[in-house]
């Protein structure tokens, strides 16, 4: 036998360990230009996007950090964290779609990292890993982390608070349960400021059932509630209360109509039927969606380590919570349903790490070879099922890009029946994981093709020449919601109310209610320009007004003043 060295054997350490460490950095770089490349190559789309992006620029532009502004006009629907950290953003990067959604995509990717860091921490690393990978492959989870909307940034919110809970439970020293617990409050104080009282009426609803589910009148004890509602306090008062101070009716508008009215009701025309987030997240999760269904309805095992939780009862019980929750709320949008996407691909991480076996797997690789074979041929369905027009050569725009995506996907699927067949089941569900998500990335990326279906890309480029800093600017009969970012000018609305409808400026400096009014004004400006919707421009057009046509399309006509 050959003895080796003490100097050769740490040279060959040394060499080891600098090779793990690069292949640790390009694994994490190819993971950032995975999850940020479609980022800045999108414009952004109608309206969420657009109304998100503006808010937060025109909170920087004026320096009122407390009242919530589009257009404008006081947008007190949501609460302003979002607009706080993008405000930030725009002034330490620039005023950039991107940066709009810089916030967004990097809370759907610290979420990923925070289900792999509870998962670790519940259960093993190999749990942790493949609850990563289950998630950021997951579409809808994907999809919504890359647009520019409150719902990811409450998603990673609530289960960052539910995970600090259940961690709080297995912390075995009463000082490391205390501080988890404070996480968890804060986590939820965060949520709060995210998107409102959700945050903190669902979490509290699933305790209540849980415990009721398995007769745990203990855990109540362990929530330091004191300490805890201090926490929200802290967070989240001086913002009500200043705002309530600068807009006397907002503690009505925001509690009443914005949540309890929202839910109770259908005044936001949002109303779907009562399966629709079934459907909805079920499509949302392939191709995971059978081994999440086979780890739902296996029979959850009981409290392990140092937790007296059943963490896998908690889980399913947040899920239904949530599922029963927003299928009984009147107001119905898919991202709704994101936060159930987490705690789902734990249960299925977990139950695949032990389960995983080329039965098993089958669906998975099933589904995943599925979908990717459709985005492939998207480009030559699309005649078949659409007719000639605008939407169909947008598709076809697509289509090259789907197709691009879904080589990735099904170049995942080959390698993972090749692990398959050698019995490596963790490498399988990589390459099928990794491939769908490639293939999400460049799939997001072509849905820039689409813009046009919305709204007119490219319109504030070509009417900018005419916008002055002293210009008039008025939106007739229509309103796209990125066009004020885009030329960092707000408009005033023609006989438009949208978004505005129940919170407008009582002097109307941004809005005349009437064609009438925006006729006799257009008349005494000096310097003006207007956007005007085809519904409204014969009217326009008839009238006579002083206008010199720049801008003459199907969707949209801009006039400027000679």
């Amino acid at each position: 036998m050959t003895d080796v060295s003490p100097p050769a054997t740490l040279a060959r350490n040394t060499v080891v360990s600098h090779s793990r460490s690069i292949a640790i950095a390009l694994a994490t770089l190819a993971v950032l230009v995975v999850w940020f490349a479609n980022v800045g190559y999108r414009t952004l789309s109608e309206p969420d996007e657009g109304r998100y992006a503006e808010i937060p620029r025109e909170m920087l532009a004026s320096g009122d950090w407390i009242t919530p502004r589009l257009n404008g006009i006081p947008y007190l629907e949501k609460p302003p964290l979002q607009y706080w950290s993008t405000a930030i953003a725009y002034a330490a990067f620039g005023l950039e779609p991107w940066v709009s959604r810089l916030w967004t995509a990097t809370l759907g990717l610290l979420g990923v990292v925070a289900t792999f860091l509870t998962a670790r921490a519940l259960w093993n690393v190999r749990v942790g890993q493949l609850a990563a990978l289950i998630l950021a492959s997951c579409p809808l989870y994907f999809v919504v982390a890359h647009l520019n909307t409150l719902d990811m940034g409450l998603s990673f919110f609530m289960n960052a608070g539910l995970s600090c809970f259940m961690l709080a439970q297995r912390s075995a020293s009463d000082t490391l349960r205390r501080r988890w617990m404070w996480a968890c409050w804060l986590a939820l104080a965060c949520g709060f400021l995210q998107k409102g009282l959700v945050a903190l009426v669902l979490p509290a609803a699933t305790l209540t059932i849980y415990s009721l589910i398995y007769r745990d009148r203990q855990l109540w004890r362990q929530l330091h509630l004191g300490t805890g509602l201090l926490i929200v306090a802290a967070a989240c008062l001086p913002w009500l209360v200043l705002v309530s101070m600068r807009n006397p009716d907002f503690m009505q508008f925001f509690f009443v109509h914005e949540h309890l009215a929202r839910f109770a009701t259908t005044v936001h025309k949002r109303s779907e039927p009562w399966w629709y987030f079934i459907a909805i997240l079920s499509v949302g999760v392939v191709p995971w969606i059978s081994a999440m269904l086979r780890s739902v309805f296996t029979r959850a095992p009981a409290a392990e380590g140092h937790s007296r939780l059943n963490e896998t009862g908690l889980l399913l019980t947040w899920i239904a919570t949530l599922l029963v929750f927003f299928s009984m709320s009147g107001s119905k949008l898919a991202p709704y349903i994101v936060p159930a996407i987490p705690p789902l691909a734990l249960l299925a991480a977990r139950w695949l790490d032990v389960n995983a076996t080329a039965k098993t797997l089958r669906p998975v690789v099933g589904l995943t070879a599925l979908l990717s074979l459709l985005l492939v041929f998207l480009k030559l369905l699309v005649p078949h099922v659409m007719a000639p027009g605008l939407k169909q050569v947008a598709y076809l725009q697509l289509g090259n890009w789907t197709l691009v995506g879904g080589a990735f996907g099904v170049a995942g699927t080959i390698a993972a029946v090749i692990a398959i067949r050698r019995l490596q089941w963790r490498a399988a569900m990589f390459y099928l994981a990794s491939g769908f998500t490639v293939a999400l990335a460049i799939v997001m990326c072509g849905s820039n093709a689409l813009g046009v279906l919305r709204s007119r890309p490219g319109l504030a480029a070509e009417i900018a020449p005419y916008v002055g800093a002293d210009t008039a600017f008025y939106c007739v009969g229509m309103y796209w919601q990125a066009l004020p970012f885009e030329l960092r000018k707000t408009c005033k609305l023609v006989q438009y109310t949208g978004e505005h409808e129940l919170q407008f400026d009582p002097q109307r400096r941004q809005w005349l209610p009437a064609l009438a009014d925006f006729l006799r004004e257009w008349q005494q400006q000096p310097d003006a320009v207007a956007v005007v919707s085809p519904e409204f421009w014969p009217y326009v057009e008839a009238a006579g007004v002083p206008a010199r046509t720049v801008l003459r399309a199907r969707d949209v006509t801009v006039i400027v003043k000679p």
